[in-house]
């Protein structure tokens, strides 16, 4: 039989592995897999379009689909999902003390538009009155795609002897939101704290109250590839579930922990009890509330210019 080769691209995520392993193949679909830091993925992918197949930020995708010329195509299978409550940070002295406190004060970030930001700005308005207009906002760097600001945001960037950490150890600004741990409270900054005192209880009470599970990246392909064999969309998104459904399996043994985790098995049946047994889905069906919050709070912040759906992000 002869197989459709295609170049691709993913993060080093144990839902990938048996895609690249070869336990799992794609009908009629040959993958050569790239195994990459899903930020270089998406700068390579959304300048020069340079795998067939990609994983891709949500914020990037309904961008370009809002753009209404959208060179991919969204396949509903959704490598990356994370809570964000982590991401809240303050200098000690800025008067911040619960997340409604962010109001009005100067905030570091590292570009307007990321996915994360998107979430953590959107359940920081939803649920703790946060106005972003309210807030002096200082970028670490330009968004990756030509976004517009929403009319009353102000923004400026960093200049080159300035970043996040520095600023903020410094009270440069008084807060931070950054998807990963900020460097001078990595290293044990008596300047600096959590917003969320207790992130991981703010987080599972954020999904007992919502039923929310942050969808930050899903799969495309391109268009043009797409228009050519619309076959391919189908062979690839059951690979990706079949892929998905392989490395939750792996997870379910006892006899060897899949991972370096020592309660492993313990900390998936609670993960069960809270999730159900599919405690990661893909699909629209299983997601549509999830991407409809998105796709709102992408709309409220500038990067659509009318509020996408989610049955269009993967029509």
């Amino acid at each position: 039989m002869t197989y459709l080769e295609l170049n691709t691209a993913f993060g080093d995520y144990d839902r990938i592995t048996a895609l690249r392993t070869g336990d799992v193949v794609a009908d009629g679909v040959q993958l050569q897999i790239a195994c990459l830091e899903p930020s270089d993925i998406f700068a390579r992918m959304c300048s020069n379009l340079e795998f067939d197949v990609a994983e891709m930020s949500m914020g990037a995708h309904m961008f370009l689909l809002g753009t209404g010329a959208s060179p991919f195509v969204g396949v509903p299978a959704f490598p990356s999902r994370a809570y964000r409550h982590s991401m809240a940070y303050a200098h000690v002295d800025a008067n911040i003390d619960n997340p409604a406190d962010l109001n009005g004060k100067t905030i570091a970030i590292r570009e307007w538009g990321t996915t994360a930001l998107i979430w953590i700005i959107g359940i920081l308005t939803d649920e703790y009155g946060f106005d972003m207009r309210s807030v002096d906002w200082v970028a670490a760097r330009p968004a990756r795609v030509p976004l517009q600001l929403p009319a009353g945001v102000n923004l400026r960037y960093m200049t080159a002897d300035e970043s996040i950490s520095s600023l903020l150890d410094s009270r440069g600004v008084d807060a931070a939101l950054h998807h990963e741990e900020v460097a001078c409270f990595d290293s044990g900054s008596n300047n600096v704290k959590r917003v969320f005192s207790n992130h991981a209880q703010a987080e599972i009470a954020y999904h007992q109250r919502t039923g929310m599970h942050p969808i930050m990246h899903c799969v495309v392909m391109r268009a043009d590839l797409h228009a050519r064999l619309p076959w391919v969309r189908d062979a690839l998104y059951d690979a990706l579930e079949k892929s998905r459904q392989h490395a939750a399996n792996e997870l379910l043994k006892t006899g060897t922990l899949a991972a370096m985790i020592p309660f492993l098995p313990q900390i998936i049946a609670d993960t069960q009890t809270r999730f159900g047994l599919n405690w990661w889905p893909y699909g629209l069906d299983a997601n549509r509330d999830c991407l409809d919050k998105l796709a709102s709070y992408a709309h409220a912040q500038g990067l659509t210019p009318r509020l996408l759906s989610a049955a269009e992000m993967f029509a």
